[in-house]
């Protein structure tokens, strides 16, 4: 979406998009920010911050996406990556099991440095490879989604764009609410 270059963004909104090592964090945050796929796979090394402009309800936002590392070598770098991040995305892979479990130390991570309260989405991204799925769902609706509270759970493919815009959508709208701007 073109925008008006005399129109600055009158908010500024920190995401952080987290979860294991290969979930496809870079290849969300890409298609998202530039609508590019890249089926090269490039580790992140601690995070890579990037911008986007979005428009909710006629306001103009510019999001500072902070895409962290997951493996647990940058660990130690989470403190600051996470520092007055005003939402989050916990993002694990539906073709490897483990990675969901793995959420539950990001979670507590987010949590103690950012509150309980902060707006999550919890994210299964590579819902288009449906025949190497190793989500049990009956575990994650009936426990993961219940501990987690995330204001939703959301399927994603970077590859096919599916429901990427919305994740970041719904994100930014939930934090614009909870700050009563909108």
């Amino acid at each position: 979406m073109a925008y008006d270059s005399d129109r600055k963004p009158k908010y500024h909104l920190k995401l952080i998009v987290t979860g294991g090592g290969a979930v496809g964090k870079t290849s969300l945050v890409r298609r998202y920010v530039d609508d590019k796929f890249d089926f090269n796979y490039l580790l992140t090394v601690g995070m890579d911050p990037t911008n986007r402009l979005i428009e909710i309800n006629g306001l103009l936002v510019n999001l500072i996406i902070f895409d962290v590392a997951g493996q647990e070598r940058f660990q130690t770098l989470r403190e600051v990556f996470f520092r007055k991040a005003h939402g989050a995305l916990l993002v694990f892979d539906l073709t490897r099991s483990d990675t969901l479990d793995e959420l539950y130390t990001w979670k507590e991570q987010i949590d103690s440095r950012l509150g309980e309260d902060l707006p999550k989405i919890l994210v299964g991204n590579k819902c288009d490879l449906e025949e190497e799925i190793q989500i049990d769902y009956e575990t994650l609706e009936d426990h993961v989604i219940q501990e987690f509270k995330p204001l939703k759970y959301i399927e994603t493919s970077a590859y096919l764009d599916k429901n990427v815009r919305e994740v970041f959508t719904d994100l930014t709208r939930e934090i614009l609410s909870k700050q009563g701007i909108i």
